[in-house]
């Protein structure tokens, strides 16, 4: 309904929600709302679909954009399956704990600030 917002009556329920976003220098917000863990085949089905998106706008994006990842293990293991290498998906790891470094991290502020 236009003009009303959508509240969950409890915040326990957003232990069962994971969000997976990605934001561009150009201000486009890409994310996915899940229910359930976060895995490396969460992340990989993630990063499939936005491959599929960024190819139908523009074949050259892998020469303008760097996919930045925080030290996750299920980003890592991405990594260590040579599957980033293989799909040649320029990744850039954030180190650890540095959670200002990453642009995403503004949006999660954001949204974890009003109740979902």
């Amino acid at each position: 309904m236009v003009g009303k917002h959508n509240y969950l009556i409890s915040k326990t329920h957003l232990s069962w929600i994971n969000i997976i976003a990605g934001i561009s220098n150009q201000g486009n917000f890409f994310y996915s709302i899940n229910r359930g863990k976060v895995t490396a085949s969460v992340i990989k089905w993630f990063l499939i679909k936005l491959i599929t998106h960024l190819n139908s706008v523009d074949k050259t994006w892998r020469l303008n954009t760097i996919i930045m990842l925080d030290n996750a293990a299920y980003h890592r293991s991405l990594l260590k399956d040579n599957w980033l290498t293989e799909l040649k998906i320029p990744v850039m790891f954030v180190g650890p704990y540095h959670f200002k470094l990453s642009p995403i991290e503004l949006y999660f502020n954001y949204i974890k600030g009003f109740n979902l």
